[in-house]
């Protein structure tokens, strides 16, 4: 059987209906996306057999919700908020990483510091995530060449 050369994608959003809606739209665009419900589905997932090229993810999905995530984007000194950061980081040293927000939740682009994370608002219209999604892929491509051109 010919191998899938279609990109493999991890969602998480805390909404199983909007989990579900990207998976649907994703396999459209090209992508064999996954819905994963929590932190511990992605961990999972990226230490599988074949982990995920790319990942949508919802912050809330790691506990984030209402004046919580307001008050994290004025100060990220705080506990939970080094430990949002921390999380972001190491996921985006890993993998692409494209953050699914709503406006309100004071996302700032970057997310968090999470080098090379791209941060796009949610929307009924997906196609600026998908431009997101396919950026983050390309991004990541050319960060992979310049590593290996380094060691040549």
């Amino acid at each position: 059987m010919a191998h899938d050369a279609r990109p493999r994608m991890a969602i998480l959003d805390r909404n199983s209906h909007v989990r579900e809606f990207l998976c649907r739209e994703f396999e459209g665009h090209g992508f064999a996306p996954t819905a994963l419900r929590d932190a511990a589905e992605l961990a999972a997932s990226l230490d599988s057999a074949l982990p995920p090229e790319v990942v949508v993810l919802d912050p809330e999905a790691f506990g984030l919700t209402g004046d919580l995530a307001g008050d994290l984007a004025g100060d990220l000194t705080g506990r939970l908020g080094g430990q949002l950061a921390l999380r972001l980081a190491g996921l985006a040293a890993r993998v692409p990483l494209v953050l699914h927000v709503f406006p309100e939740a004071g996302i700032p682009a970057g997310g968090f510091g999470a080098t090379g994370a791209l941060v796009v608002e949610k929307q009924a219209d997906t196609r600026e995530l998908n431009h997101a999604v396919w950026a983050a892929l390309a991004a990541w491509g050319a960060r992979s060449a310049d590593r290996k051109g380094e060691g040549a």
